[in-house]
C-alpha cells in the first residue's frame, strides 16, 4: 500500500510537471547562430544616447499601431527584474534575479541555452567585441565582471572588481577598442543603518578590463584621499571618512578626447568631497582623473539618516540627490556638449573642451531620493533635443529630499540652448475600475526614455509604456503591461512597475520589463517582447 501511495504520488508529480511545463515543453531548441548585436549597451551605444533609430530600430506609424505583446517570459527568483537584454538577429539575452542568465529565441522566447551566474544580474547583457570573439559581458551583486562565450554560454573569464567588502556592481559596463570599462558602487551606505558598524570607507571607482582577458588594466578612484578615523565616539565605533561617490550608471566614451566620464553619487560619511555628486573626467588609456565639476556639494548621507538619533548620520545631512543616470556626450550645432542628469531634477550642459564648464542648467523637476532625473536621458541628434523624464517620487520612509514642488513629468529641451520645446504632464493613472488607490502605484517617469523611430517611449510608474511624438510631445500610442500573462517557460509573469531599464527596441520589436517591486512599487517579473500584429499573440490571464 505505501508502495502503491508513493507511485501515485510519484506519477501526479509528473502530470503537474508536464502540466505547467506544456507551454515550454513545446519550445525547440535552436542554436545561437547571430551575434551581431543590435545595440551596444544599457544606453545604446558608447555615448549613452538611449536613440534606437541609430540602431537601425524600425518602427514607423504603421508598426506602431499594431505593436502587442508575441512572448511573455517569466524572470524567475524576482519581483523587480534589474537586468536588460542583449539583442541578435536571432537571440535575444536575459537574466532573472538570482543569476540565471538565459539565451532565448527572438521569434519565439524559446530558452537555448542557460547560466549560472552565482548572483544576481544588476546590468545590461552588453555584447563586446574582445578581438578574441564576442563576449556577452555583465555585472553581479557579489562585484563580479563576467564574460560568457554567447553562442553556447560557456564562461570566457571572471574578474572580482571590488577592492572594499561591501562593494557591488549597479551600473553597466560600456566598451572601446577591446577595453571594458565599470563603474563600482556598494551597499556600504545600508551597512550604515548598524549602529555598530565603523561607517564608512568605501570609495567608489572606475576600472577598465581587457576584454579577451578579463584582465584588470587599471582602476582609479573617485575620492583620491584615503579614508581614515575622524571621531573615535565612546562605546561607538569609530567614524571614517571620506567615503562613497559611488558610480551606480554606465560611464559614457569620448574618442575624440581619449576620455571616459562618468557620474557620482553622494558621500557616506564625513568630511564631504569635491568629487561627490559630480561629473568626472578619466584618460582612458591610464586613468588618470582629469577634472571634476560637482553639483551639489556636501551632500552626505546614509540608511542610517532615515533612523532618529542615528550615530552614523552626518550632522549636517545631504538630500542624497547623485547622478544615478549616465552622461550624454551629444553635439549640437556642430559643438559636442556633455549633458547630465541630476536626481534634483535638474540638467546640466557641459563643455567638454574646458574641464566641464557649465554652458546651461535647467530644472524641469522638483528633485528627490527616487528622481528627479533618476535612470537616464536620451537624445534625438537630428531635432537636437534632450528628452528628460522627471519622477519626483515621494519616497518618505527614507526621509525628506526633494529641493522643490513635485512634478511628474516628460521634457523636450533644446540641447544647444537649455530652452524648453515641451513638457507633458505625467498622464499615469493609479485608480483602479472601482475608483479605488491602487497600492504601490505612482505616476512618475522614473525609467530612461528611449527614442525610437519618429517617437520617444517613456513608461510610468504606473506600468504604463507610452510612446509620444518627438516634435509635439503628443502621446500617440501605450499598453498597460499591469497585468498576468501566460509565460513560454511555462509560468505565469506578472507585470507592474516599469522603472530602471526601460524600452528597448530592435528593428521592429520592443522588449521590456514589467515590474519593479523595490521601494514599495508593484512588483512583477515579466519581460515582455512585443511585435507588430493584428491581434495580441501572448495569452492574457487577466
Amino acid at each position: 500500500m505505501l508502495l502503491r501511495k508513493r507511485l501515485l504520488l510519484l506519477y501526479a508529480g509528473i502530470l503537474l510537471a508536464l502540466s505547467s511545463g506544456a507551454h515550454a515543453a513545446d519550445c525547440e531548441r535552436t542554436s545561437v547562430s547571430s551575434l551581431e548585436s543590435a545595440y551596444a549597451s544599457w544606453g545604446g551605444d558608447h555615448r549613452n544616447h538611449r536613440n534606437f533609430r541609430e540602431a537601425a530600430s524600425d518602427i514607423d506609424a504603421g508598426v506602431l499601431t499594431r505593436l502587442a505583446p508575441r512572448w511573455v517570459f517569466a524572470l524567475p527568483d524576482t519581483d523587480a527584474p534589474r537586468a536588460v537584454p542583449a539583442v541578435t538577429a536571432d537571440t535575444v539575452f536575459i537574466a532573472d534575479g538570482d543569476g540565471g542568465v538565459y539565451a532565448l529565441s527572438r521569434s519565439d522566447g524559446c530558452e537555448k541555452w542557460r547560466f549560472d551566474a552565482g548572483s544576481m544580474v544588476r546590468t545590461a547583457l552588453s555584447l563586446v567585441d574582445s578581438g578574441a570573439g564576442p563576449r556577452l559581458v555583465f555585472g553581479t551583486l557579489e562585484g563580479e565582471l563576467v564574460a560568457l562565450l554567447p553562442a553556447t554560454g560557456e564562461e570566457a573569464w571572471r574578474l572580482d572588481v571590488r577592492d572594499h567588502p561591501r562593494a557591488m556592481i549597479s551600473g553597466s559596463a560600456v566598451a572601446w577598442e577591446g577595453v571594458i570599462y565599470q563603474g563600482v558602487s556598494s551597499y556600504e551606505l545600508f551597512w550604515a543603518a548598524n549602529p555598530f558598524y565603523s561607517c564608512c570607507n568605501f570609495r567608489g571607482s572606475l576600472v577598465a578590463v581587457d576584454a579577451a582577458t578579463g584582465e584588470q588594466r587599471w582602476r582609479s578612484h573617485t575620492i583620491v584621499e584615503e579614508p581614515a578615523v575622524t571621531a573615535s565616539p565612546l562605546l561607538l565605533p569609530d567614524k571614517r571618512g571620506p567615503s562613497g561617490a559611488p558610480i551606480w550608471s554606465q560611464p559614457t566614451i569620448d574618442a575624440k578626447r581619449g576620455r571616459v566620464y562618468v557620474g557620482t553619487g553622494q558621500n557616506y560619511s564625513e568630511p564631504a568631497s569635491s568629487t561627490s555628486n559630480a561629473i568626472i573626467a578619466f584618460d582612458l588609456e591610464s586613468g588618470e582623473m582629469l577634472w571634476h565639476q560637482q553639483f551639489l556639494a556636501g551632500d552626505i548621507w546614509n540608511v542610517g539618516c532615515a533612523i532618529p538619533g542615528h550615530p552614523s548620520c552626518p550632522e549636517e545631512e545631504g538630500p542624497d540627490l547623485d547622478f544615478g543616470a549616465p552622461p550624454i556626450l551629444a553635439t549640437a550645432d556642430g559643438n559636442d556638449i556633455l549633458l547630465a542628469g541630476q536626481k534634483s531634477g535638474e540638467v546640466f550642459a557641459l563643455d567638454p573642451d574646458r574641464e566641464g564648464a557649465l554652458l546651461w542648467r535647467s530644472s524641469p523637476g522638483g528633485g528627490g531620493k527616487a528622481g528627479g532625473i533618476h535612470f537616464g536621458m536620451a537624445v534625438d541628434p537630428e531635432r537636437g533635443l534632450v528628452f528628460v523624464p522627471i519622477s519626483d517620487r515621494d519616497v518618505g520612509f527614507l526621509g525628506a529630499s526633494g529641493l522643490g514642488s513635485p512634478r511628474p513629468s516628460l521634457h523636450a529641451i533644446d540641447i544647444a540652448s537649455g530652452e524648453t520645446r515641451w513638457v507633458i504632464d505625467s498622464p499615469a493613472s493609479c485608480i483602479d475600475a472601482d475608483g479605488d488607490e491602487i497600492d504601490g502605484c505612482y505616476p512618475g517617469f522614473s525609467a530612461p526614455a528611449s527614442v525610437v523611430g519618429k517617437w520617444v517611449f517613456a513608461p510610468t510608474l504606473d506600468g504604463v509604456i507610452r510612446a509620444f511624438d518627438l516634435d509635439s510631445g503628443e502621446q500617440v500610442w501605450s499598453y498597460d503591461t499591469r497585468r498576468r500573462f501566460n509565460a513560454v517557460n511555462g509560468d505565469e509573469a506578472e507585470g507592474g512597475a516599469i522603472d530602471q531599464g526601460g524600452v528597448y527596441a530592435a528593428g521592429d520589436e520592443l522588449y521590456v520589463n514589467s515590474g519593479y517591486g523595490l521601494v514599495n512599487q508593484i512588483p512583477g517579473n515579466a519581460f515582455i517582447q512585443f511585435a507588430p500584429s493584428d491581434e495580441q499573440t501572448a495569452t492574457v490571464v487577466d
